[in-house]
């Protein structure tokens, strides 16, 4: 039955590239029905597979390929045909839920994985190849000839993605062999290479990876020169990716990379430096300490994302930093754990930035973010998100805390800015004197929305209509919903009768489900 389905989905694909051969599927789709579900005596297995046979080998390949690995394995124990095209079976991806292992013992995973991986490609011809997506996060013991050995049969010219995932806990991470992609065959026919948590020396024996578009480094222990070699050869890459490689200093993105268009480093501990020569890179996203940046031509960045976890003031470094390289820039979006509520306010300008997204842990600096929002003239989209876990008592709007501060009038107008949405929205007064301000400084404004939940953003049931649980829901205690309430009543109090009536005003409260946990205790 299941080969049944994949002709039957593979139909629609097949229709407009291959409309001749579109009629010959259809016509023997009850013959793989019969093949399939029914038991098969051995004539009606040999008429069955004659009409098999018949069918142009390259769409019947095809049509193989789309077959998940339990299916396509089942169909070469009951087909001769298939059995062949088992052989040189495209779409190698092995792992717990692919192998089938999932209702196993987990502490049995490693045992089976690397049994089944190596009865599968032992059996395999090694030709016709197209991905091998190796995820071992169960292994922490394999030996490494085992991988070395999948790695020579499948690695041929052809692959157009390799995959290989290894566990962070093994006594000593495996050395992923450069010599693999040395031939000039192989290497210049991936597209996509993705290696994680293992160790990586590309030489100049490397081969050219002259197609390759797409480069993940996740926790893989590559040098400064290691990497050089490895992009020098990778001239049509467009998107790299690097994580926690904490072997690299100094990131130099050389200018052959005329195709780079998107680049995001996270969390390299050791990282000191990042050098952008490549002309055309449009994203750029960084999240660690912060470290020196050079972009040689900025022009074509478009969207920039900054995040720092470590106490950085990574909110002032911004102001002070980004303008020289963020001129053209339409996105920003700052994610602050531990901020400065001083932030200055400065000439530099972000002239063509449209969406400003921050993130902050501290609501007392938010005043500060008029800084951001004086120097981008074009703003349209404003989006504040907040994550107040303890507010101090004297910082709460009420009795004699009120919502205007007579020492606090800045003078801006922000006069394209049409969207604020702040999420986290609290009591906290300092919040509540920026929102008093966006409203009554943001003449072209037609939406405002105060969403009381957590910053992750609102994955609540707002309309109370479904029945599982949501995971900001779990993440809302019984102090988050108290003080939603309380902001909620703030804003009706202080804000609402402040905003124009041609403005859309909105004030999220927490969900049904979350108010239901409060009145039953469940926490």
């Amino acid at each position: 039955m299941g080969i049944y389905a994949v002709v039957r989905s593979a139909k629609q694909r097949l229709r407009e590239l291959f409309s001749a051969i579109y009629a010959a599927v259809r016509s023997t789709k009850q013959r793989l029905r019969e093949l399939f579900c029914t038991p098969p005596a051995n004539s009606r297995s040999r008429s069955s597979e004659d009409a098999f046979e018949k069918l142009p080998v390259d769409i019947m390949h095809h049509i193989y390929s789309l077959l998940p690995l339990q299916d396509a394995a089942r169909a070469a124990c009951v087909s001769h045909g298939f059995l062949l095209f088992w052989r040189c079976y495209s779409n190698l991806t092995f792992n717990v839920s692919a192998l089938g292992l999932a209702h196993k013992k987990s502490e049995d995973w490693e045992i089976f994985l690397i049994d089944r991986v190596d009865s599968i490609l032992k059996n395999h011809s090694g030709n016709g190849v197209e991905t091998l997506n190796l995820c071992l996060l169960s292994c922490k013991n394999i030996d490494p000839s085992y991988l070395d050995r999948w790695l020579q049969i499948a690695v041929r010219s052809g692959i157009k993605e390799l995959k290989l995932e290894m566990s962070y806990f093994m006594n000593k991470k495996y050395s992923f062999p450069c010599s693999v992609l040395s031939d000039d065959a192989a290497a210049s026919s991936i597209r996509s290479l993705h290696l994680s948590a293992c160790v990586f020396r590309p030489t100049t024996t490397l081969g050219c990876l002259r197609r390759l578009n797409a480069l993940s480094l996740f926790s893989v222990h590559i040098t400064d020169e290691g990497l050089g070699h490895l992009l020098s050869k990778s001239f049509a890459l467009q998107q790299l990716y690097i994580f926690r490689c904490n072997a690299i200093i100094c990131l130099k993105i050389p200018s052959m990379l005329q195709q780079l268009k998107l680049l995001t480093i996270k969390l390299c501990e050791k990282l000191q430096v990042v050098e952008i020569n490549a002309p055309r890179l449009s994203s750029f996203h960084f999240d660690g300490a912060l470290v020196k940046i050079s972009v040689v031509d900025p022009s074509p960045l478009r969207d920039v994302y900054f995040s720092s976890s470590r106490p950085s003031r990574m909110l002032s470094y911004a102001r002070t930093r980004l303008p020289s390289i963020t001129r053209n820039v339409r996105s920003l979006t700052l994610v602050s754990s531990h901020e400065d509520v001083n932030i200055p306010m400065l000439h530099s300008k972000f002239p063509r930035l449209k969406k400003l997204e921050i993130y902050i842990k501290r609501p007392q600096a938010v005043l500060s973010l008029i800084s951001f929002l004086d120097a981008s003239p074009a703003l349209d989209s404003f989006i504040l998100r907040v994550y107040a876990n303890v507010l101090r008592p004297d910082s709460v709007v009420g009795g004699e805390n009120a919502a205007d501060d007579p020492r606090w009038k800045p003078q801006c107008r922000h006069d394209c800015l049409r969207q604020v949405t702040i999420m986290g929205f609290c009591s906290e007064k300092n919040l509540v004197q920026f929102v008093i301000y966006m409203v009554e400084n943001t003449p072209r404004l037609e939406s405002i929305t105060l969403d009381t939940t957590l910053w992750s953003g609102r994955r609540c049931d707002i309309n109370g209509k479904s029945r599982k649980m949501k995971r900001s829901c779990e993440m809302m205690t019984e102090g988050c919903i108290a003080e939603a309430h309380r902001a909620v009543k703030v804003a009706k109090r202080y804000i609402a009768g402040r905003v124009p009536s041609g403005v859309r005003f909105q004030v999220l409260e927490p969900c049904s489900q979350c108010n239901a946990r409060t009145r039953s205790g469940w926490y």
